[in-house]
């Protein structure tokens, strides 16, 4: 078949395989391009390509076309050198990191050392607790009732027997007049009783009625008089629970009233709950912290001692206590189960800033040394029979040095012996001394005191000692 003249023939075989798009010059159009390095495969391609574009064959481009599409060998050689350079410091530092263990070699450990340095020491007891009033009561209902109206506000100065707020009384009212007129039909019908009474016993000593008449005449009269007696009880008691549907302030001091509004309905102290807590009448002059120690703390606390006080909100004053309380009986934690002693610090200047139930933290202060020679705690190790030393450098190793220590705080532990001022000692376990007791010596043992013999070996301070000689802190094995 013959192609009409100026047709689009599609290219074959290695020329179509091989066809390079490139943007073309000229008219657009079927026709084709001028010159034996190119053909337009415009209408073929013009649902593809919205403009025309012309495919140059590869070996009809230009050298220096050709060269640019070609890999330049300067940028291969600085990629390849590149990443032969990483490969070889990676198995360098792998190599550095296996050879001692596949040759049987120790490997070398930079141990960090310091020096023995004069630091001041306190060791002290840190507890949290909450501020109070030093005298307060607690305001609740001895009786359920509706609050009908508030006397008073919150942060008010009150005096003793000032009102304030009021149950609802209608209901006692009430009762109160129905035994009222109980009383007075319960003394009527005594009255009664009492002329029956008297007129048989006229008719008794003449002897016209029988002893049986008179003896019942004697009951329904006694009878009638209980009647009454009681019913005056009743009412004295409506009276009283009258009295207390005012709730009145026990004592001169700041009310410090819960969120109550009025139409609440409250319940008495007698419920099973402790009833409805009102508030709070506290005298804010003198305020304390009431705090918890362990049982292992506090026998390291007495009376009068002096102790600090920050309260969270006030981060910059510190404010000084005297312990005025500790609890003779532990109390159970709820948070970890743990026996506890409840410890009152009473603040000597309180702040007027300073609100029942903030947050407060107590400082006791143990014992405390200035200027004494110490190291930092890790450098401190112990032996199972709590014999102390640290491990000092003597040139480029180190050997153990058995050491006496004293107090120590949250940084630093007090060196009493053993060391100067200027030693350089280990802040961790050599090495060479992995799985080793260095520190054979052991404490001396404590004879059993006996009942009749008297022993001259004080032997060690119990745990809970003076505070003037604290027990050691506990160091690393």
């Amino acid at each position: 078949m013959r192609r009409a003249r100026g047709s689009w023939v599609p290219p074959r075989g290695r020329r179509a395989r091989n066809a390079v798009p490139v943007p073309a010059t000229g008219r657009a159009g079927n026709r084709r391009v001028t010159g034996d390095r190119g053909f337009l495969l415009a209408p073929a391609c013009s649902r593809v390509f919205p403009k025309p574009f012309r495919f140059v064959h590869p070996f009809s481009m230009p050298p220096s076309a050709l060269a640019a599409r070609r890999p330049k060998p300067l940028l291969r050689t600085v990629v390849t050198l590149v990443l032969l350079g990483g490969l070889g410091w990676g198995g360098y530092k792998l190599w550095v990191q296996i050879s001692p263990g596949l040759f049987g070699t120790k490997r070398v450990e930079k141990v960090a050392v310091t020096k023995v340095r004069t630091a001041t020491i306190a060791e002290e007891i840190v507890a949290v607790g909450r501020l109070r009033a030093v005298f307060s009561t607690e305001l609740r209902s001895e009786i359920n009732g509706r609050i009908v109206k508030i006397l008073a506000v919150d942060g008010q100065r009150v005096k003793r027997s000032d009102e304030i707020l009021r149950l609802d009384q209608q209901d006692l009212l009430t009762q109160i007049t129905e035994i009222e007129r109980s009383i007075e039909a319960a003394k009527l019908r005594a009255q009664r009783a009492r002329r029956d009474h008297e007129r048989l016993l006229e008719l008794q000593k003449r002897g016209v009625v029988t002893l049986k008449d008179f003896e019942d005449s004697r009951i329904t009269y006694s009878l009638a008089e209980n009647d009454a007696a009681i019913a005056e009880a009743r009412a004295a008691n409506l009276r009283d629970k009258l009295a207390k549907t005012v709730i009145r302030a026990p004592h001169d001091g700041t009310l410090l009233l819960r969120d109550l509004t009025e139409g609440q309905v409250i319940t008495g102290a007698a419920a099973q709950n402790g009833g409805t807590l009102l508030g709070e009448v506290a005298d804010l002059s003198q305020l304390m912290v009431r705090t918890n120690i362990n049982e292992i703390d506090v026998a390291r606390i007495k009376l009068a001692d002096v102790a600090r006080v920050r309260v969270d909100s006030m981060r910059s004053v510190l404010i000084a206590g005297v312990v005025k309380r500790i609890a003779t009986s532990a109390l159970e934690s709820s948070s970890d189960r743990t026996r506890v002693f409840p410890v009152d610090v009473i603040l000597e200047e309180p702040d007027e800033r300073l609100r029942p139930g903030m947050s407060a933290t107590v400082m006791f202060t143990l014992a405390r040394v200035e200027d004494a020679p110490a190291v930092p705690l890790n450098a401190v190790f112990s032996t199972a029979e709590s014999a102390r030393y640290v491990f000092i450098k003597k040139g480029e190793t180190f050997a153990v040095h058995e050491v006496e220590i004293g107090i120590a705080d949250t940084r630093y532990i007090q060196i009493v012996s053993g060391l100067k001022i200027g030693d350089e000692v280990a802040r961790s376990r050599p090495l060479e001394f992995e799985g080793e007791l260095p520190v054979a010596a052991a404490l001396p043992a404590v004879k059993p005191r006996s009942n009749k013999t008297k022993s001259t070996d004080p032997g060690p301070a119990p745990a809970g000692g003076d505070n003037s000689k604290p027990a050691a802190p506990p160091v690393r094995s």
